[in-house]
């Protein structure tokens, strides 16, 4: 693990979860002497009295905007979580002289004007068509998807999700190109049965231009397998 600098990580949680998700990784990366911010996404964790019909992508992406520039953060490193991969894509566009690098752990990676629906499997986004049609957030996928079956796990887990403000799986994301000199990294999470992330893997692991790292554990991570993802995200930074 490199100790010999530090970074400046802003942390950003998947789907339904908030920044409680990150409970063993901000302690660790701070002990190291890095600085550490996790901020909630409107409508999840401790935000989830603040989500309307309106929440959308581009208010979690406003989200860490706002965070970054009222904390006067400069040369972040990003580390977008599954549904976060979304978010600092959208989050380095719009910020690009403030990061310095960018981490997908397990994630979605968004090609200009595409939404998180267009990287799943048709099916599964029929499924949450309905909930569109409805006007109501997504609930939950259980947790036995995941690979998370720790009864220990289960009870940290299941009363901190919240649902999913639908219009954030929906609504595409606006890219500009990518600034030269931020570095790009894409973590895998191979013990993740039925992931929907192999494909990123695929085809970024041959990518002169991203680092690629493979973690033996499920999509959780950080829960997981927190002292390997710590490793992680420090030989990344």
């Amino acid at each position: 693990m490199n100790q010999h600098s530090t970074n400046t990580y802003v942390l950003v949680a998947g789907a339904w979860h908030g920044a409680w998700v990150w409970r063993d990784i901000i302690p660790a990366l701070r002990a190291l002497g890095h600085t550490v911010s996790a901020p909630t996404l409107t409508g999840l964790g401790e935000r989830r009295h603040n989500a309307t019909h309106d929440t959308g992508l581009g208010t979690h992406i406003e989200d860490v905007v706002a965070h970054i520039e009222m904390e006067n953060l400069d040369a972040v490193t990003l580390v977008g979580w599954s549904y976060g991969g979304m978010v600092i894509a959208g989050v380095a566009s719009r910020l690009p002289g403030k990061v310095k690098s960018m981490i997908y752990l397990d994630a979605f990676v968004p090609e200009n004007g595409k939404a998180l629906v267009d990287y799943i499997p048709t099916e599964n986004r029929a499924r949450l068509e309905v909930f569109v049609s409805e006007g109501k957030p997504i609930p939950a996928f259980p947790l036995e998807v995941f690979g998370i079956t720790d009864p220990v796990l289960v009870d940290y887990i299941t009363p901190r999700l919240a649902p999913q403000p639908w219009l954030t799986f929906f609504e595409p994301v606006q890219l500009q190109p990518l600034r030269e000199g931020i570095a790009v990294s894409y973590v895998y999470c191979q013990g993740y049965v039925g992931s929907a992330f192999g494909h990123f893997y695929e085809q970024f692991k041959n990518d002169p231009n991203v680092r690629t790292a493979v973690l033996d554990t499920s999509h959780h991570c950080m829960l997981l397998d927190p002292l390997a993802t710590l490793e992680t995200l420090v030989n990344l930074g």
